[in-house]
């Protein structure tokens, strides 16, 4: 082997132990590092409690950035509907007030003797005792996705209030008509829309009343419905508590059935709705209206001013209020109550609630009064409920009886016109309980 010098490099010096430790330094005593020691601590504070409000007010900043940045429901997930007016309904819940959530366009009956496709020349408004009807419901989805396993219901229900607190009452005991499961595209696309009709018939018996609520519901796995079968809460419910009674039909029983369903201290109010329900009559007639023998009507709704009775509120015109109490009943007349209490009739202003229009506002403004002033807005009877709206609505229409077409005749409007009624029921903080609507013509 060729030694440093043979190859021509440099040889080391040699050096002394005092040069080598010169050159090489000291050793460390920790050849990879060390920890910082760690400064003097005091103990906790023993008085220290954490704040009970801190997490909430980092949650509240958390779900702000959430809501900056969160999509609408209707664009990520399918966005069922069963709509409670016939336009301009996208969802929003609760309706009331000041729209109905009881009139759904979306509830349809055809004659079950009629077999063919849906013809909506054949659609009936207002189904008779012994006779079995088709059903059909119009359902949507406004959503950007589509909507699979969609599952369709209806059932059928006693005329009445059905509503929030009593869809436990037997009274209003719901009725599975049948169901239906469909798939909808996302709102991008024609089939977004399906008009389903249920896998079974109803059936009306020949005994019972003849005057029914049919209610709808449509959910799916990535919408549910709430499954409470409320229109007022749920866009997956459509309630249809609407009768059209026309010429000679007498609406006598139907007012006092429903009068008599209201419980002592509850509110009943009627109102004139004008052209509110036009859009809705046509959907369920299919743009006429048939009477008892069968002829057609066209559906002609009188502008609030047309009314001859009540007080105009803007939405509405307000004819009556009704309530029992401490074993007497009242049935007050708007008009006169608003002279009392110096209410104009008409819209109230831009932004502004007519004083009628508010949930249990005539009923606030009647016990302000004072019992000892109500025979001063109406009639004070011990008579039940029923019995003192049917006397109290003949008094205002003076009338004898309760043939429709006299009755519409009284309430003035173009000739031959429908009027449509709406009874709402509120509970004593002026809720919603519900609603019932009455087409006189």
């Amino acid at each position: 082997m060729m030694s440093n010098d043979q190859l021509g490099r440099p040889e080391h010096p040699e050096l002394s132990e005092e040069e080598n430790e010169l050159q090489r330094g000291t050793d460390p005593h920790t050849v990879v590092g060390t920890d910082p020691v760690a400064p003097a601590t005091s103990d906790p504070d023993p008085e220290w409690q954490p704040d009970p409000g801190r997490a909430d007010e980092w949650r509240r900043i958390a779900n702000e950035i959430g809501r900056e940045r969160r999509p609408r429901r209707e664009d990520v997930y399918p966005y069922l509907l069963i709509r409670a007016t016939a336009s301009g309904d996208r969802g929003r819940r609760p309706t009331w007030p000041p729209v109905s959530c009881w009139e759904s366009p979306d509830i349809l009956l055809l004659d079950a003797s009629y077999t063919g496709e849906f013809d909506p020349a054949r659609l009936v408004v207002s189904p008779v005792a012994g006779r079995s009807y088709r059903v059909f419901v119009r359902i949507w989805n406004l959503g950007l996705f589509p909507a699979t396993g969609v599952h369709v219901k209806a059932w059928a229900i006693n005329p009445g209030f059905f509503g929030t607190g009593n869809q436990n009452d037997p009274y209003y005991q719901q009725n599975i008509i049948g169901g239906r499961w469909v798939e909808l595209a996302d709102r991008t696309r024609p089939s977004c829309t399906a008009l389903v009709e249920l896998d079974a018939t109803w059936d009306i018996g020949p005994d019972e009343f003849g005057h029914h609520c049919l209610l709808a519901e449509v959910g799916c796995p990535m919408d549910p419905a709430s499954g409470l079968l409320l229109s007022n809460n749920d866009r997956h419910v459509g309630q249809r508590n609407l009768e059209v009674l026309l010429g000679a039909a007498d609406a006598k029983d139907l007012f006092g059935h429903l009068a008599g369903l209201v419980p002592e201290d509850f509110t009943l109010e009627l109102t004139h709705a004008g052209p509110a329900v036009l859009g809705t009559l046509q959907a369920l007639g299919g743009g006429v209206l048939l009477d008892q023998e069968g002829g057609p009507h066209e559906i002609v709704l009188p502008e609030l001013e047309e009314v001859r009775f009540g007080v105009s509120t803007g939405t509405a015109v307000h004819l009556l209020t009704a309530f029992r109490t401490r074993g007497r009943t009242l049935v007050a007349a708007s008009d006169r109550l608003a002279e009392r209490r110096g209410i104009q009739p008409g819209a109230p202003g831009r932004g502004r609630v007519h004083p009628f229009d508010r949930p249990g506002g005539t009923r606030r403004l009647i016990e302000r009064l004072g019992p000892d002033s109500w025979e001063r807005i109406g009639t004070v009877t011990d008579l039940p409920l029923a019995d003192a709206l049917l006397d109290g609505l003949a008094r205002l229409l003076d009338v004898d009886g309760f043939e429709a077409g006299r009755l519409a005749s009284r309430l003035g409007g173009p000739d031959r016109a429908q009027h449509p009624l709406r009874l709402t029921l509120t509970d004593a903080d002026g809720g919603l309980i519900g609603g019932y609507t009455v087409v006189l013509g």
